[in-house]
Parts: structure tokens; sequence; C-alpha cells
């Protein structure tokens, strides 16, 4: 039997715990708060109270032991984000003292900067917030210890009751004719699924859409969809062609995109 421990099960994680929690495996998942955790038991999970912080692990560690490989999707909270990598520092040497586990943790394609051209897994990363920074912190932490190890780098989720157009539609939306580089839940899911059941590969991932439509397009189908307010763009500032490449976790994993039309 397969055990997977997910610290920091949220909309993202409760999903791929659903998908996989079977006969085949073992699955335990974490979340901050009791309200969270029974909110995750109700589903029929092994859960776990666990917090990270700089200096601490607060919780049942019991959620440690005996695990094959654990995700780590903790991102970095907007007023904390200066004392992520020291969390994810302190994790890291905590995990020494448990097991080998493989660790996949879930990273963000915004280490890559806003600057315009074609990023993949090879490109230089420029993170421009202090979010993206502390991420590329802990990739590195990751990336230089001894563990067997995975960067995932997600582009913008989105999917079922979650998309940038519920905060975006009573705003101005910047570089219209920019295009989006999003990734729906369902493939998120089955690509961390393809990377957690290929154990021999290791390093850098970008998940992202190989569908990259025009913000403006988006954005104006998505209002529509959800019927919500039309939104208005800002057409003052030049166009920025950014694009995330994401095709090694196909050549690696045989990993394919189910989600070929963001725009339905």
């Amino acid at each position: 039997m397969k055990r997977l421990g997910i610290l920091g099960c949220g909309w993202l994680g409760t999903e791929l715990a659903q998908r996989i929690n079977s006969k085949s495996w073992n699955v335990k998942v974490t979340r901050t708060s009791e309200k969270g955790i029974i909110a995750l038991t109700e589903k029929g999970f092994n859960s776990f109270q666990i917090e990270v912080t700089e200096n601490s692990i607060k919780g049942d560690l019991k959620f440690f032991e005996n695990l094959d490989q654990l995700i780590i999707s903790i991102p970095p909270k907007r007023n904390e984000a200066k004392d992520y990598s020291r969390k994810i520092n302190y994790l890291m040497n905590f995990l020494e003292l448990k097991n080998k586990c493989r660790v996949i943790f879930i990273s963000s394609t915004s280490v890559y900067g806003k600057k315009e051209g074609v990023f993949d897994e090879t490109s230089a990363l420029s993170p421009e917030t202090e979010s993206s920074r502390e991420l590329v912190e802990s990739e590195k932490l990751i990336l230089e210890s001894d563990r067997p190890s995975i960067i995932l780098r997600l582009g913008g989720l989105v999917g079922k009751d979650r998309n940038p157009i519920f905060q975006l539609h009573k705003k101005i939306i910047p570089n219209p004719d920019g295009i989006i580089n999003f990734v729906d839940q369902k493939d998120a899911v089955e690509g961390i699924y393809k990377l957690l059941t290929t154990p021999t590969v290791e390093g850098v991932f970008n998940l992202v859409s190989p569908h990259h439509p025009k913000r403006r397009d988006y954005y104006l189908k998505m209002a529509k969809k959800y019927k919500l307010s039309v939104p208005v763009f800002s057409e003052q500032n030049p166009i920025l062609m950014r694009q995330i490449e994401a095709v090694k976790i196909q050549q690696k994993t045989g990993f394919k995109y189910q989600v070929n039309n963001l725009l339905i």
C-alpha cells in the first residue's frame, strides 16, 4: 500500500485526496484549524491538525510517520510571506529526523516574474513579489537537500467555484491582449497523480494548460458564464506576451491535459 501525506489539504489537496483515497493508497491529510480538520474528517479522510512555523511544528506529529511521499501544499500567506522559507527550512530539517520520503513541493509560475517571453523549467527565475521570492528560496532548499524531490510550479488554478473573474469583474483588468497561463483543477490533480505514480522522476516541472487564450477573451467569457458584470479593460500599457510552457511533465510521465479549452 502506498502511503501519502498531503501537508496543507486545501481546495486542490482535497480534490487530489478524493481522487486517490482508495485501497491501494493510504492517504493522510492536514489543515491548521480544528474546523478544517472536522471538514476533512467528514469527507472520510485520515486527518491531522498540523501547523508549521519558522521554529516549530505544532500538532499531531504522527502524521509524518511511515510516509512514502509527502506533498507540501502550504502557500505563503501575504501577511506572513517573509517567514515562509524559514518555515520550509525548519520542515525539511525536521523531516531529516523522520524518514526519506519523496517530497513534492507545490510552487507557482510566479517565480518567473512578469517579463515578456516564453518560459520553461530551464528559464531564469525573476521573482517580483515577496511571496515569489520566498518560493524561490524554498525551492532551492528542497532541491539542494539529499532527499528525492519534485518542484511543481502551477499556473493560476481555476475550476468549479474558483476563478479570478470573481474578484476582477469590478476592477480594471490590465494587459487584455496578453494571454493567460492557467491550469484547470482536473489537470492539476491528474498531473500530480502522474508524478506520484512515476517514482523515478525528480526535479522541476511546470503544470500549465497548453491553451493560452487572450485575457480579454477569457475574462469576457467567464463574466458571461458566471452572470457577472462585463469587465473593463485597460488599453493604456503595451501588450505583455508571457507564456509558460509545460510539456516536460508530458514527456517524463505520459501525462495528458484533459481540459484543452479553458473558454468552455
